[in-house]
């Protein structure tokens, strides 16, 4: 078991530090879904590193700056690749779907830094410390130096899109300040007024990611279209102003510069604008466009008064936070303080990183500080950026998902063109990664290995969030005008894409399972037929085509009768001779039999659920696959045996995601960095969320029809209580357990006015109860009973 007495202080609500960041995987993230920060807590300068959720390289123009794949180029390849495979050349169809290859995705990148100068009173610093409250989403620091009690807080808004920090001295004399900005993208205009500063930006034309060493990067080119940014900052004290030469030659930053000296208290206000303007979309204007943007944010936070943006601030985050709560009903040591901060943890980062207006979290939600970071920061389609997203409907977070299903739809326009190039099917697809101008085509440059630069189904697996939102009780304009439009393109892709087999059978032919390989006489290839997870996503989406149909009122469309019917030719899953859940239709070795894609046991999570018959070849993978891996897969892991019921298999797995990680470490053993970010290794934010879901996982199930109590709790757990979840279709779930895990008391309300009768169950006791007629507590009876009270 890992040593939890070392490291940060937590709570189940608070991370505290007693020193300021030594680098940034020690900084302590803070976000409004467009603005991230991440402050150093330094003594004598706070640095602040700061995204904008919009800064990004590149534009739509992008994905083809350098010409693109025709239509005939890709029919032969896949043509080629299909007889290929026919013949049992895995070698020539690797070759052959190579040719569909575009270059890669744009980056997200750093936008900006503040710098505070702190000039302390004369004498020792001493009682330092540093926390982030997840409860009201601020970061303080507070010291006392020569007598003066030094105290920051700094929170980042989202009804008023601005950085708030306010600088108290609670005693003794008062302190001198600076405040700059500076940015680590070409910096285009400078500018200081009264008690104002500002610069503006311009990002670059091109970001290659790292593991393209060979191409330059970043790139800036005045012919190609990129975004222009900006950054306006304004502050009030009660000090006094110094003259603009002076504060220039006191400045920590490259630019003009605020400063004021004898400050007891101040209030800097920050915020930016960029020419993006939607997901897919052209920029639009200038930097002096962008300017005007952050100074009309600016201008209207100033108006509104340092107090009143806390207090908006605070019940904007109090109202979706404190929905959802786990507790332990014994005093709790520092494993369990840690467990319960992880999932909280989780919640608090896709409120912080992914909300309404701005884009949807990325690898590493909004919080990135490379100009060239790991796969470029991206939306990785093929398990990460859906991972991103597996804790927002269970735990009650539904204003987080606007920014993926804008995503999705921004994809489902450009992916058209793609489907009909490079497979001359309808609907839409998308391949293994994607970006803010929604690119489709597989990346890669013709070099790349299909193992993670072919994969056709990655919109296909992201229709899952829009079905789940439906089926976690989604009102009927949504799944009408959103969610059937998207999923139906999704179908008529793969109805387009699928090929009937010689058993008489549908599959996909050429077909991969997301970056793993198997053993051939020629090397490791990736690229089969019918790879399991092309499978089950696609019984899934015609599954939802089908149901949306009805909802939407069209039970007889053409492409959801073609899915219904097409849904009794897939195939089931089959199992290999070792037990395993074969990964594609014929039996193939695997290069990395511990391999971290989970990619054949999709139906079982995030799918709607293991089939009882297959379980035990879904236990088997997972038990080949072994416990440990990256953070992520740590999660996936997590959940899946929660699927299971694996109560017993649960603690290891808690443990291995909750270990602390070197900052400088590398591989694939996950883990927490000191700031509790996910390490993959490196830094990937899909760990933190994929363990909050999985967590609520354990406590309550929905996905096969009732709504299941404690189906999963840790083997090692005591008595707690866990409040505001949500089930399918829509039902809130309060409940406690004792310390033998056993079901105390369930209280379940509805969410929705369309919620009626709905099945609660308790091991093998079910009972129906009507949310209609108001809430319901449940408490086991006799006999195994689950007597169930209204009211």
């Amino acid at each position: 078991m890992p040593d939890y007495s070392h490291g940060p202080a937590q709570t189940p609500h608070r991370l505290s530090f007693a020193r300021p960041a030594g680098h940034w995987l020690e900084t302590l993230p803070l976000g409004n879904g467009r603005i991230g920060a991440m402050p150093d807590g330094g003594v004598e300068r706070e640095r602040v590193l700061l995204n904008d959720g919009t800064a990004w390289s590149g534009s739509p123009a992008s994905e083809f700056a350098h010409g693109r794949v025709g239509a005939a180029t890709a029919r032969e390849a896949v043509a080629e690749a299909r007889q290929a495979l026919t013949e049992g050349d895995h070698a020539r169809a690797d070759a052959a779907v190579r040719r569909l290859q575009e270059r890669w995705t744009q980056a997200y990148l750093p936008f900006a830094e503040l710098t505070v100068g702190v000039t302390n009173p004369p004498g020792e610093i001493t009682g330092y410390s540093r926390h982030l409250d997840l409860r009201t989403a601020e970061h303080v620091v507070r010291y006392e130096a020569g007598g003066a009690v030094v105290v920051r807080r700094t929170v980042v808004s989202h009804p008023d899109r601005a950085l708030l920090m306010t600088i108290d001295v609670a005693s003794g004399p008062g302190v001198d300040l600076t405040v700059g900005l500076d940015s680590p993208l070409r910096v285009l205009g400078r500018g200081r007024g009264e008690r104002l500063v500002w610069l503006t930006t311009r990002m670059p034309s091109d970001v290659a990611p790292p593991h393209e060493p060979d191409a330059p990067s970043p790139v800036y080119d005045d012919d190609r279209i990129s975004l222009r940014g900006a950054v306006a900052l304004h502050w009030s004290h009660d000090g006094e102003d110094v003259a603009a030469g002076e504060a220039a030659r006191r400045g920590p930053s490259g630019g003009p510069v605020l400063a004021a000296r004898g400050v007891r208290h101040a209030e800097i206000v920050l915020t930016t604008g960029t020419t993006f303007t939607a997901i897919g979309a052209e920029p639009r204007g200038d930097e002096r466009d962008a300017l005007a943007a952050a100074r009309r944010d600016l201008d209207a936070a100033v108006r509104r008064g340092a107090a009143a943006l806390r207090e908006r601030q605070g019940t904007d985050h109090a109202r979706l936070y404190q929905r959802v709560e786990l507790q332990w009903d014994v005093p709790a040591d520092a494993r369990l303080r840690q467990l319960a901060f992880l999932f909280h943890y989780g919640r608090y980062l896709l409120i912080s990183a992914s909300r309404a207006g701005g884009p949807p979290a990325t690898l590493q939600g909004l919080w990135n500080n490379s100009m060239r970071p790991p796969w470029s920061s991206n939306y990785t389609v093929n398990i990460n950026t859906q991972m991103n997203y597996w804790p927002a409907d269970v735990t009650d977070l539904p204003e987080c998902l606007p920014p993926l299903f804008d995503l999705v739809e921004a994809v489902s326009v450009r992916g058209a063109e793609t489907a009909r190039r490079l497979y001359g099917a309808g609907g839409w697809c998308a391949h293994h990664n994607t970006d803010v101008w929604a690119y489709t085509s597989p990346v890669g440059r013709g070099e790349a290995d299909p193992a993670w630069a072919f994969w056709p189904l990655a919109g296909a697996w992201l229709c899952r969030h829009l079905a789940d939102h439906v089926a976690f009780g989604a009102g009927l304009p949504f799944a009408r005008e959103r969610a059937w439009p998207m999923v139906r393109g999704a179908a008529r892709f793969l109805l387009d894409w699928l090929v009937e087999l010689p058993d008489g059978t549908l599959g996909f032919s050429p077909s991969s399972s997301p970056e793993n390989r198997f053993i051939t006489p020629t090397g490791p290839r990736a690229v089969d037929v019918s790879s399991a997870i092309d499978i089950g996503i696609a019984r899934e989406v015609f599954t939802s085509a089908t149901a949306l149909a009805e909802l939407a009122g069209q039970p007889d469309d053409a492409v959801a009768g073609a899915a219904r019917a097409a849904l009794g030719r897939l195939p089931g899953p089959q199992t290999d001779e070792d037990g395993t859940v074969r990964e594609w239709r014929g039996p193939h070795v695997m290069a990395e039999p511990a391999h971290r894609h989970l990619s054949p046991l999709y139906e079982a999570f995030p799918g709607t659920g293991v089939r009882p018959e297959h379980s035990a070849a879904v236990a088997r993978t997972l038990d080949v696959r072994g416990d440990d891996s990256t953070g992520w897969s740590l999660a996936w892991k997590l959940a899946l045996r929660a699927r299971l019921r694996h109560t017993e298999r649960l603690p290891a797995l808690i443990d291995l995601a909750l270990r602390e990680v070197d900052p400088a470490a590398v591989g694939e053993h996950g883990g927490l960095y000191p700031n509790r970010l996910s390490a993959h290794p490196p830094f990937q934010i899909d760990g933190n969320f994929g363990f909050t879901a999985a967590i609520a996982e354990c406590v309550v199930q929905s996905h096969a029809g009732t709504v299941d109590l404690l189906p999963a709790l840790p083997s090692d757990w005591p008595a707690g209580r866990m409040r505001g979840l949500v089930a399918r279709p829509g039902v809130v779930v309060d409940l406690a357990w004792d310390d033998e895990r056993r079901l105390i008391e369930a209280r379940v309300r509805r969410r929705s006015d369309r919620v009626g009768i709905v099945r609660v169950s308790l091991g093998d006791a079910s009972v129906e109860v009507d949310l209609a007629q108001g809430p319901w507590t449940l408490r086991p009876g006799a006999g195994g009973r689950l007597p169930a009270v209204a009211g």
